[in-house]
């Protein structure tokens, strides 16, 4: 027969594997949709740098590549991350 404190830590990881879970699945999306803009970002500095010369350039899409793909680097981190805590704290496998 279970004791409280045995349901209530259950309950308790229960909370932590969602919330685990909720980390994981929002860097994986982080991580794709920075990816996606970095993409776009290399292909709009092609295009701005095979344009007219006459043309004002008022981004500088290097600094906006940088940035999406520091994110994405960030987010893919967070994910890792995540991912190790989730399963150290998975109550699955018992190695006692």
């Amino acid at each position: 027969m279970r004791d409280r404190r045995t349901i209530k830590r259950h309950k308790i990881l229960k909370v932590i594997d969602k919330t685990i879970e909720a980390i994981l699945i929002g860097s994986l999306l982080t991580t794709g949709f920075l990816g996606v803009a970095a993409l776009g970002c290399y292909g709009i500095a092609i295009i701005d740098a095979n344009s007219e010369p006459t043309i004002l350039r008022l981004h500088d899409w290097k600094a906006q590549t940088n940035v999406c793909l520091g994110g994405m680097t960030v987010a893919f981190s967070v994910f890792l991350g995540s991912a190790i805590l989730g399963g150290m704290l998975s109550d699955d496998v018992d190695y006692k």
